[in-house]
């Protein structure tokens, strides 16, 4: 194919391979045989690396197409950097690193280049705050993943997103909160605690609306606490 032609093929197998990123097939869970969690691992592998690879191919008026997908990308990617199967986490930083290398966004390169992972979160989210929505509802998915990690994972960035939301919000933070609920009841009590605090600074948010920096401020302290919590939890194997 020629190069134009290469490149406009490029985004439409691009489009097609945002879903094959976060395996949400029925059934899937942690109960799965090993040799077909294998299966799901080299599928979320090969996909993740052949979207990082057409962006080298996309070319001119296809690079405004191909930027939507990458957006669309970036918040499965640094979910799924917290997978704890190596080959899944490292190309998850490989595709991060190439697509904010396309984005031309030189501040979340360097971060990603030092696998700061919340430092990245922090940085999307503050710079496409007129995306929080689409962030929320693609993390959404996220909870229910069968790691710990990445459950874990997804509640922070419900955290820091949510900060990005108007004070007319009140529907979505409901939202957040209901969802979140559902984790109260989780076999892990890291995830229990992460969400039981992320629901108390929610709640504390959408009764008393505090000002544009506060909400960061007790975000950064839930992190901070929840992440202590669980280790010693975890380190007393509670029920």
């Amino acid at each position: 194919m020629d190069r134009q032609s290469a490149s406009r093929v490029a985004v439409q197998v691009a489009a097609q391979l945002l879903p094959l990123f976060h395996d949400v097939r029925p059934g899937s869970s942690q109960e799965i045989p090993s040799n077909c969690g294998h299966v799901t691992s080299k599928l979320q592998v090969l996909s993740i690396t052949l979207f990082k690879d057409l962006l080298e191919l996309v070319r001119g008026p296809n690079r405004r197409q191909m930027k939507e997908h990458v957006l669309q990308s970036l918040v499965p990617l640094l979910l799924l950097v917290h997978d704890e199967r190596p080959n899944v986490s490292q190309v998850c930083w490989d595709t991060l690193s190439s697509a904010a290398q396309f984005l031309k966004w030189h501040q979340l390169s360097g971060l990603i280049q030092h696998k700061e992972t919340w430092r990245s979160c922090d940085c999307l989210v503050i710079h496409y705050k007129e995306r929080a929505d689409d962030f929320l509802g693609q993390t959404m998915a996220f909870l229910q993943n069968p790691q710990t990690p990445v459950r874990e994972a997804a509640i922070r960035f419900l955290g820091l997103t949510a900060r990005q939301l108007d004070q007319g919000s009140q529907d979505k933070l409901d939202a957040i909160c209901d969802n979140l609920k559902g984790l109260q009841q989780d076999s892990k009590s890291s995830v229990r605690c992460l969400a039981s605090q992320t629901i108390f600074i929610l709640e504390a948010f959408k009764n008393q609306p505090p000002a544009c920096c506060s909400l960061w401020t007790l975000v950064h302290r839930i992190r901070t606490m929840c992440t202590a919590e669980s280790q010693l939890i975890e380190a007393a194997q509670l029920p």
